[in-house]
């Protein structure tokens, strides 16, 4: 139990865009919303209705500062975080996955079944380990400027993954694209005496 009040932390994966639903790898490219996508955060917006967010945070990328405007409805001043980014995939940004898999048969296999054989110079793009860092930096910046009360992040699938696996103690190596969260979900960490908290 926290002595003193906490800090809590709303993570929300973006809306459904039209590269989510033509399973295109976004990356730090971007796509807009879909009906569905707009609506889901319409829901979401209402069931978070009863938490007063203090600040309000999303990637640089459209489909998330869009999903936190939608969230925030004019509430708040959002800023955007160069470090809640996607993380870069590279010359696979903007592919389909049976795409990838045709013209990148070996790192698509690596990096969708055996991910510790992936090697992200080969596709150009950014490492595992340098998305995970980048996140942890854009947290460290929330947690020194604010010590209590609720904060709304939206970022993206892969790089939440990946947060969540080195909160859980896992290694990046154990990311897995096929359990990503879903669009429009949320997970709350609690930020209390120095420690964050599932």
């Amino acid at each position: 139990m926290c002595k003193e009040e906490q800090l809590n932390i709303y993570f929300v994966r973006h809306g459904e865009t039209l590269w989510n639903k033509e399973e295109r790898i976004q990356g730090e490219l971007d796509s807009p919303l879909t009906i569905k996508g707009i609506e889901d955060i319409q829901k979401l917006a209402g069931n978070l209705s009863g938490v007063e967010f203090d600040e309000v945070y999303s990637s640089e990328l459209g489909r998330a500062y869009e999903t936190a405007s939608i969230l925030s409805d004019g509430r708040h001043r959002i800023k955007r975080l160069k470090e809640f980014n996607e993380k870069n995939f590279g010359d696979w940004q903007g592919m389909e996955i049976k795409e990838i898999y045709r013209k990148y048969p070996m790192q698509a296999e690596f990096y969708f079944n055996d991910i510790k054989n992936y090697n992200n110079k080969e596709i150009n793009a950014e490492s595992l380990e340098h998305a995970l860092r980048r996140f942890v930096l854009g947290v460290r910046k929330i947690v020194k400027s604010l010590r209590t009360g609720n904060v709304l992040v939206v970022s993206h699938g892969t790089i939440l993954k990946l947060f969540f696996n080195y909160i859980d103690n896992k290694d990046v190596n154990e990311l897995n694209e096929k359990d990503l969260m879903e669009n429009t979900s949320f997970r709350v960490l609690k930020y209390c005496e120095g420690n964050l908290m599932l």
